[in-house]
């Protein structure tokens, strides 16, 4: 029998290490009791894909599911992007589409359900990259015509459009949710096709701009097109690159800094160096505790076992 609803990650072999780290949480949560746990092979090794078999309900290989001027000289874990409006033709048979990036993991699984909840009355679930704790925020505010999410606008759809949307906060596409007979995908199909296209070959492979399109399409249905759509509390998708957790001792999880301290419910490792760092985090109790903040790492951290 076929699950409802499906989780979907993708990663290639270099990014193995932190896709396994996810679908463990998942699992950790017991999130398969109820849903399945399907893989996106961005060019996994035979060693890696055997690992996860026991732990997953499906794999399949990601294909090109877009033709666009200079494809061929784009990386293989490009197709991890183009593949995300496409995802009910690889994994059929659900009714709802979860997806969550391989640098992504599962805390507290009442977020998963939230999105999924959401999904369920045909909006998309997705997270701003907005909170009272992130840092940007309290920096000087640049010129919004310099600032990523404007250029990734003009880049995909010209002056005008971003000139018109770039003010919008930027909904973070590493987790979202979507029915399986939304009209959003083939309306995101088509905001992709649109901003892949518009380059020549040459240009097309260039740049951070073009490597953000799917999100950037994501965004313009939504402020653009107008799709139903809801916006869940950074809980739901914590950008660490933005803003540091804080540590709950008492119950071992990681936190948001502010009060009411709420706990996270997918912790998200995007970011320069995020990965691999280990910071100084503060602890509710007053404290400092330094540690990671891979799934693997904050596990440890919260059975009492000794970081590295």
């Amino acid at each position: 029998m076929t699950a409802e609803a499906t989780i979907i990650c993708a990663a290639d072999a270099g990014y193995f290490p932190l896709l396994r780290q996810a679908v463990q949480s998942i699992n950790d949560a017991g999130l398969r009791d109820r849903l399945a746990l399907s893989i996106l092979d961005l060019g996994l090794e035979p060693g890696q894909r055997e690992d996860l078999t026991p732990l997953v309900d499906a794999l399949a290989a990601a294909e090109w599911d877009m033709d666009f001027p200079g494809r061929d000289r784009f990386p293989a874990y490009f197709k991890a992007m183009t593949a995300r409006p496409y995802l009910p033709r690889y994994f059929p048979g659900h009714d709802t589409y979860m997806w969550l990036d391989a640098d992504a993991w599962v805390q507290d699984p009442d977020a998963v359900e939230i999105y999924l909840a959401a999904a369920r009355r045909g909006l998309l679930a997705v997270t701003p990259e907005m909170d009272r704790a992130y840092s940007a925020f309290y920096k000087r505010p640049r010129p919004y015509h310099r600032t990523q999410n404007f250029r990734a606008y003009r880049w995909s759809y010209g002056w005008r459009v971003a000139d018109r949307l770039a003010r919008n906060p930027i909904l973070n596409s590493g987790v979202f949710a979507l029915a399986a007979d939304a009209p959003h995908w083939k309306i995101w199909q088509a905001a992709l096709t649109r901003a892949l296209t518009r380059w020549a070959p040459l240009r097309a492979t260039t740049g951070l701009y073009a490597h953000v399109s799917e999100q950037t399409a994501m965004n313009y249905m939504v402020y653009e097109d107008k799709v139903p759509a809801t916006f869940l509390p950074a809980t739901c998708n914590w950008f660490c690159g933005k803003g540091l957790p804080m540590w709950e001792a008492a119950v071992g999880r990681l936190v948001e800094p502010h009060a009411p301290h709420q706990a996270l419910g997918i912790v998200h490792l995007a970011g320069d160096g995020v990965q691999d760092r280990v910071f100084s985090l503060t602890s509710t109790d007053g404290g400092t505790i330094d540690t990671p903040l891979t799934y693997d790492a904050v596990k440890a951290l919260a059975a009492g076992g000794r970081m590295e």
